[in-house]
């Protein structure tokens, strides 16, 4: 005896099979989100200010490109009025830190070295007195990583 079944049947077992079957739909989501690093907080402090981290690339004395020289830092401003200031001049810091750690590593850093953190600091901080206004506001170095290349 053989079976045969008309078209309407085989579609509806067919979907009664598929919406019956186990859906795959990837790793189960994280109960948390994962931590951002690049935004963690250096301090609960209001007066701090969180940047964007700033990056550059390192070539060696043959002018070949070796790795990236990446700085993270934050502003200590405890005046409501700098911390609003720093919001709106934010793209020209972040230009002005860029260049800087370009000269930076460009003309002051030598393959192998461990970077001056201190110097660094100290040119971040001429251009942040230069467009926030001297002694409104203090950077604050979080990291100063080297990325081999």
């Amino acid at each position: 005896m053989m079976w045969t079944i008309s078209r309407p049947a085989f579609l509806a077992a067919a979907l009664a099979l598929a919406l019956a079957a186990p859906v795959h739909a990837g790793p189960p989501a994280p109960s948390e989100p994962e931590p951002d690093d690049s935004r963690r907080a250096l301090t609960d402090a209001d007066s701090y200010v969180r940047l964007p981290p700033v990056q550059t690339s390192i070539r060696d004395r043959t002018r070949r490109m070796r790795g990236s020289l990446q700085v993270t830092l934050a502003l200590d401003a405890p005046r409501g009025r700098t911390r609003d200031l720093i919001e709106d001049r934010a793209a020209f810091l972040r230009d002005a830190y860029n260049e800087t750690l370009l000269l930076y590593a460009s003309r002051l850093y030598r393959w192998g070295e461990v970077p001056d953190a201190d110097m660094i600091g100290e040119l971040l901080q001429e251009d942040t007195d230069r467009l926030i206004g001297e002694g409104q506001a203090q950077v604050v170095l979080d990291t100063v990583i080297i990325h081999g290349g």
